[in-house]
């Protein structure tokens, strides 16, 4: 999807300026070799990378990329970029180097419609003893999923399902589970979170990230049959399609509710922030907060990058400037299929102008207006983006998933990950990895 608008571009830049432009589109899992070879082989000099900013760290943090010039910036309307993206997605170490394409926030979606049925009011709160509303914790979130989870709560004759989200192995499920983990152990007084910034020790098997996963496998429950290979499309089919009550998605879910040919919920769509706890874990002094912690997800971000070796680093700029444009992203953030997502103030400013994409005003309205808490957040987890960022997600994909699976308790699997994560780091350089995340989180 990411690629498609680029391939879609060409044409008219190519018309507009006389160049020539030559997209590669290697597979997922192909993307972040070929980039690395490109690195290290004279005959493969790509002039831009176009990533998702979990594999920027081997190119920000070894300097193979030009920052962004104050011309580009003025160009492309960078005071229009919200600030999460501009200082932080967009940077490292202070500086700008990526151009902004996508901005990505994972949130909650659930059925509006059945959330304010007042039969389902009265029977939740007898059996859960509070109101029926978008749940504010994981623990709410695990009740409401249970409560819708198996019958037929839309009367159409069929059984319905709690809940969906992702949990396939080998997609970027890990994504989901880091933002669900956050809510235990991502604290707000600290900055980091995967590791201990100085020695790089993983967090990742303490108390906050086990009790996590024991969730993340639990909840499986009220989802559909199969959910442990639910990729993207899968969660997004089931909710549109009225299967389930709740999804866990990015905010490509409410175009394609609105949108998609296949969605029959349209405007019943209601639109939340990703659940809470109230007790957070504070790695410094190893003990629990008992204090209300809800935490944003900026996770998933496509950016475009001008290597500093290009050739044609003028007509990279260009092409890449004319793709990240203010007019270019309000267009595609607001077209079913992009996976283009709001990341300027410019694309909240006229909820109307969503109405040629499926949404009503107000539903419009709800979904932008949910987008802009979760991106207003300090509190907030981004990418992994140093280098081994790869391989660190590929470690946590694999044992995650063997608990999802049953393979491994949540305690067992997560120690593993971290022991893979530790090996990782050893054979990177434990202190220019600290130094890297330290950059990482500006």
């Amino acid at each position: 999807m990411i690629r498609g608008p680029i391939l879609d571009e060409v044409d008219a830049f190519e018309k507009k300026t006389g160049g020539k432009v030559r997209v590669v589109t290697p597979g997922w899992n192909e993307t972040i070799k070929k980039i690395d070879e490109s690195l290290i082989d004279p005959n493969l000099n790509y002039d831009i990378f176009v990533v998702i900013s979990m594999w920027n760290g081997t190119l920000l943090g070894n300097n193979h990329i030009e920052p962004i010039p104050e011309s580009i910036k003025k160009q492309i309307d960078w005071e229009d970029v919200l600030p999460i993206y501009r200082n932080s997605v967009l940077s490292w170490n202070g500086k700008a180097y990526g151009l902004p394409y996508d901005g990505d926030c994972i949130n909650l979606y659930y059925r509006k419609d059945i959330f304010e049925n007042s039969k389902n009011k009265v029977s939740f709160k007898a059996r859960y003893g509070y109101p029926l509303a978008p749940p504010k914790t994981w623990k709410a979130f695990r009740d409401t999923a249970e409560f819708f989870n198996g019958w037929d709560w839309d009367g159409d004759g069929k059984i319905e399902y709690g809940m969906a989200g992702l949990r396939v192995k080998d997609d970027i499920s890990m994504l989901q589970f880091f933002a669900q983990a956050a809510a235990y152990a991502k604290h707000p007084d600290d900055k980091a979170y995967y590791f201990d910034p100085e020695t790089m020790k993983p967090r990742i098997n303490n108390v906050a990230f086990v009790k996590a996963l024991k969730d993340y496998v639990d909840f499986m429950r009220f989802g559909p049959p199969g959910m442990a290979s639910f990729a993207g499309h899968d969660v997004r089919n089931s909710f549109v399609s009225g299967e389930v009550a709740m999804a866990m998605d990015w905010a490509d879910m409410g175009i394609y509710a609105a949108n998609s040919p296949v969605s029959i919920i349209k405007d019943k769509v209601g639109y939340a922030q990703i659940p809470g706890s109230d007790d957070i874990f504070n790695a410094k002094t190893s003990r629990w907060d008992h204090r209300y912690n809800q935490v944003s997800s900026i996770s998933g971000n496509w950016m475009f990058l001008v290597n500093k070796e290009s050739k044609h680093k003028e007509l990279a700029f260009a092409f890449a400037a004319y793709m990240t444009s203010k007019e270019m992203t309000k267009k595609l953030t607001a077209t079913n299929g992009t996976a283009v997502n709001p990341s300027r103030y410019s694309h909240f400013q006229d909820p109307a102008s969503w109405n040629s994409a499926g949404f009503s005003t107000p539903s419009a309205k709800a979904y932008l207006d949910e987008i802009t808490i979760s991106l207003a957040n300090p509190n907030v987890v981004y990418d992994i983006t140093i280098p081994g960022a790869g391989e660190y997600y590929q470690a946590i994909d694999t044992y995650a998933y063997k608990a999802v699976m049953g393979e491994m308790s949540a305690q067992k699997a997560l120690d593993k990950a971290a022991a893979e994560w530790e090996k990782i780091t050893d054979k990177l350089g434990r202190k220019k990895q600290s130094s890297f995340y330290n950059s990482s989180l500006n």
